[in-house]
């Protein structure tokens, strides 16, 4: 299963450096996981991206739309106690933001849960360098 942190996620919605990427992995591997913070994370990227101009309020509403529409497809993790306390261990064996060690907690924890391997998706070069250094086979869709 591929687990996508919220800066490879963003890709299937935006048309941006990777999104090919994104969509041949996502082609390859239908089932994606994310932690439930990227529900949030994502909106805010496309807020952030219209007050930008880099999208126009069309596009911004379509692109979110989108988004919902899908999500209730995604395998959503639970942001749990045991996963914020895995987090809070994350962050001190690597240099990563509250939201990251997140997202890396919660494809450690769905690992562990399903007892299968768990491809971590993301285009952010410190949580790569964590999740593989946790063990988990990694993805860069940064190009």
């Amino acid at each position: 299963m591929n687990y996508f942190d919220t800066s490879a996620l963003i890709k299937r919605f935006v048309d941006e450096q990777g999104s090919a990427r994104v969509e041949g992995l996502v082609e390859e591997e239908p089932t994606l996981a994310t932690s439930k913070v990227a529900y949030a994370e994502l909106h805010s990227g496309l807020a952030r991206k219209l007050r930008e101009g880099a999208l126009t309020a069309l596009a911004h509403r379509r692109t979110a739309r989108a988004f919902d529409t899908d999500w209730h497809a995604y395998v959503r993790v639970d942001l749990t106690d045991l996963t914020l306390t895995l987090a809070r261990d994350l962050v001190l064996r690597h240099p990563l933001r509250g939201f990251d060690a997140i997202h890396l907690a919660s494809a450690l924890r769905l690992q562990r849960q399903l007892a299968e391997d768990i491809r971590f998706i993301a285009a952010d070069g410190r949580i790569l360098a964590a999740a593989n250094s946790e063990g988990l086979a990694t993805v860069d869709v940064r190009s």
